[in-house]
């Protein structure tokens, strides 16, 4: 009998935390749908359980899809432009081009079989329009299972109508629809009620009343913890009798809004003020937050613990774990909405300013502590608060005189948006800020700096350029040396990508000479040192770089800081592997993979095992290069722009690619790519760094050295930086052998670029000195 590999789950798919009442039906129809249509839309009341019947139907189908089943959730997203940059993030892309995030979805799920599930589209259907577009139009094999309350009206979409749960009909030859009374009887006894035989009549009625709304059913069950069933039906067939005569919304809405009425008439003076209050966050919520903005005005910071207690008894607030052990509180969103619809105009605007005071009041925090021990600790708290952190900057966008707070907010979040992997979502916000207020305030210049450094990483060289320059104009206007720093310092890091090495050399060592005599380093100022590390690579100046590279590796040590750490054993391997020192290139590469794994920064593995992909074909070990191509080309894929788009370096990448090709030969590269190009990223990494060390290969690694009188020659042009031209001129040689021997030498000494030549020149002539 022939043995069935499980396939690995592949997706974000949550556990069902309580039972899921039968909808057994409904799950076929669903499935039925998404079998003859690629997009299939649920739609129903609030609180009907679209959102349950999607994750179970995906959790069936998950594993069907070869790249697995995603739940992308939308309630907390109100920007249109947002949406595609929830996708992209939810399928952990790393946006850090300039060519737009959807053209990166696109091309990432092009190959793609998966199942996308998004959750509350109603808010933002231009945005989920937009997204659906990009994500069928680009993916053949691609379905959308979506939740609204109203259909997308996309083009090929399926509307599926979830029903509330059947209730009894109250007759006694009626049909048994128990569906609705089975929820009741499940939830209240997870509230420590267990309903008996002489209860059955008010539960059915209980149900009836509540037209079989689930989550209308699932708050009254919640009251069980202090009311009969009796009771319970007394007080919302009162309210509902009161409403009777007045039905002027649908009817399953009205018994919502009632529903949520009743519940808050239940909770005390206090709990209701917490409701309303808790509100103002975007997703979940710590304690600490929710004592700072909600206390005040009526509510002592030191109640507040206990009223959120009493309000997850009520099933007002759910309980969900935060990072590092922590707990976060949520309201659903159909909650959540009617707490805000509570809140007076003034009232609200005061809570929202509190909520962007808190939030501001944090990033600033880990912008400060970055550089230090705890920055994987800060990463995920920071992440953990993304909700509330787009909430705040649209709360700055959006309101008369907040845009000073605004740019505050977005430029502290510097680590966030690079060493995260937000490049493209902090770009939005910064440019959107910056445009709206131009008032040369510190703010605004520390704004410019950090929209150039994304920029530039995204090859935008001309956005780069205006704002490391308008960063420098405020400054000067200012009279800040720190900020003028950081201009100097992005100013560099264009002219490097623009190629002007001698121009980037002098601009990012100046602002490294003032950074380090600052009492409080930070990671952005030790950058400017890397930087300066990565233009003395590129210029051949490998000792150099590698003494920018160890002072920030002392640095780092001195203080437990490991992101800045792993850009500054970039360098050093980049510098080793340049010198011809591979061996030292790939303890160092290694090292910096391990840190930037654990941080999840995409770009940065991508560079480190780039250079190690091309010491592995210094050493000879073609099939570990092999193997790591197959990574990168996935690895590129999610981030946007392979290696910066930096000329130099890419023809780095094209040269060690083209020697390992020819040394396993096509038909054995093509499958040691394949390898890895199919695993996760890290699944990837692991099967082409952590192995044991392979046989060398078949075909031996060309000698370096001893070089002929005449292929000497050619080295030295190549090291002087003359053309193929230019060294046929030279040498009375045709073009053609020219070329030949430049690309010979090239072979010979096993490098990937001219400029390893030069370096490995000066190394001989120092020798020979």
């Amino acid at each position: 009998m022939a043995s069935r590999t499980a396939r690995r789950r592949v997706g974000n798919l949550p556990a069902e935390r309580t039972s899921f009442v039968d909808r057994r039906q409904e799950c076929v129809d669903v499935r039925q749908s998404l079998s003859i249509a690629r997009m299939v839309t649920l739609t129903g009341v609030g609180g009907v359980g679209k959102t349950r019947l999607a994750l179970r139907v995906a959790a069936q189908l998950g594993r069907s899809y070869r790249d697995g089943g995603w739940l992308v959730e939308l309630a907390e997203v109100h920007d249109d432009d947002l949406v595609v940059h929830t996708v992209a993030q939810t399928l952990g892309i790393q946006d850090w081009s300039a060519r737009g995030v959807e053209h990166v979805l696109a091309d990432y799920v092009r190959d793609k079989e998966i199942l996308v599930v998004l959750d509350n589209c109603e808010q933002v259907l231009d945005g989920c329009v937009k997204a659906c577009a990009v994500l069928l139009d680009a993916a053949p094999e691609l379905r959308i299972l979506a939740t609204s309350r109203q259909p997308l009206d996309v083009y090929g979409e399926h509307v599926v109508v979830v029903s509330t749960l059947p209730v009894p009909d109250g007759r006694p030859d009626g049909a048994d629809a128990g569906n609705s009374v089975r929820l009741f009887a499940e939830r209240a006894s997870a509230a420590g009620f267990q309903p008996a035989a002489a209860d059955n009549a008010a539960v059915a009625q209980l149900c009836r009343e509540l037209d079989g709304i689930p989550l209308a059913i699932e708050l009254a069950a919640a009251r069980t913890r202090f009311l009969s069933v009796d009771e319970l039906l007394a007080r919302i067939g009162d309210r509902f009798q009161l409403l009777a005569g007045n039905r002027s919304a649908l009817p399953r809405h009205q018994t919502l809004r009632a529903t949520m009425d009743w519940s808050y008439e239940l909770c005390s003076a206090e709990e209701r003020l917490l409701w309303s209050r808790m509100s103002v966050f975007a997703g979940g919520v710590d304690l600490a937050a929710a004592e700072d903005v909600c206390s005040g005005s009526g509510l002592g910071a030191e109640a507040v613990l206990e009223l959120m207690a009493a309000l997850v008894d009520k099933s007002i607030l759910t309980r969900e774990p935060g990072p590092a052990g922590t707990t976060r509180y949520r309201l659903l969103a159909t909650v959540r909405e009617y707490g805000r619809s509570l809140l007076a105009d003034d009232e609200r605007t005061q809570l929202r300013t509190r909520h962007r005071d808190h939030y501001l009041a944090l990033a600033e925090q880990g912008a400060r502590e970055w550089f230090g021990p705890d920055q994987l600790a800060w990463r995920d708290r920071i992440a953990a608060e993304h909700d509330n952190l787009r909430a705040a900057l649209e709360f700055c966008a959006t309101q008369p005189g907040q845009v000073q707070e605004g740019l505050r907010l977005a430029g502290a979040l510097w680590f966030y948006w690079t060493a995260c992997g937000l490049i493209a979502e902090g770009r939005k916000w910064l440019d959107r800020l910056l445009a709206l207020d131009t008032t040369p305030t510190a703010p605004r210049a520390t704004a410019l700096w950090v929209c150039s450094w994304l920029a530039s990483h995204q090859g935008d060289l001309e956005r780069g350029r205006a704002t490391a320059e308008g960063c420098s104009a405020v400054a000067e206007h200012l009279k800040d040396a720190g900020l003028a720093a950081f201009g100097l310092h992005l100013r560099g890091v264009d002219a490097m990508a623009e190629g002007h090495l001698e121009e980037a050399s002098s601009l990012t060592t100046r602002a490294w000479s003032y950074h380090r005599t600052h009492p409080k380093i930070t990671s952005p100022m030790v950058m400017s040192l890397v930087q300066s590390g990565l233009v003395a690579c590129l210029r051949g100046e490998t000792d150099r770089a590698t003494a920018y590279a160890q002072e920030c590796l002392q640095l780092t040590a001195k203080t437990g800081e490991l992101w800045t750490r792993s850009w500054g054993l970039v360098v050093r391997g980049l510098a080793s592997w340049m010198r011809g020192d591979a061996d030292d290139a790939v303890v160092h590469l290694r090292a910096s993979i391990g840190i930037k794994i654990r941080f999840n920064d995409l770009f940065g593995l991508g560079m480190a095992a780039e250079v190690l992909a091309w010491s592995h074909v210094s050493r000879g070990e073609h099939a570990r290069a092999a193997r790591l191509f197959g990574v990168l080309d996935r690895l590129w894929q999610l981030v946007g722009v392979p290696l910066m788009g930096a000329q130099q370096l890419l023809e780095y990448r094209s040269g060690a690619e083209r020697r390992a090709r020819a040394a396993l030969g096509e038909s054995a590269f093509g499958k040691l790519v394949a390898e890895t190009a199919n695993l996760s990223i890290l699944e990837g990494l692991a099967a082409a760094i952590r192995e044991k060390p392979q046989p060398p290969d078949s075909t031996p690694a060309p000698q370096r050295g001893p070089l002929t009188r005449r292929e000497f020659q050619v080295a030295e042009a190549i090291a002087q930086g003359l053309s193929n031209k230019e060294i046929a001129a030279r040498l009375v040689i045709s073009q053609r052998t020219a070329e030949a021997h430049v690309e010979h030498i090239l072979t010979k000494l096993d490098f990937g670029s001219r400029t390893q030549v030069a370096a490995w020149i000066a190394g001989q002539h120092e020798a020979a000195t």
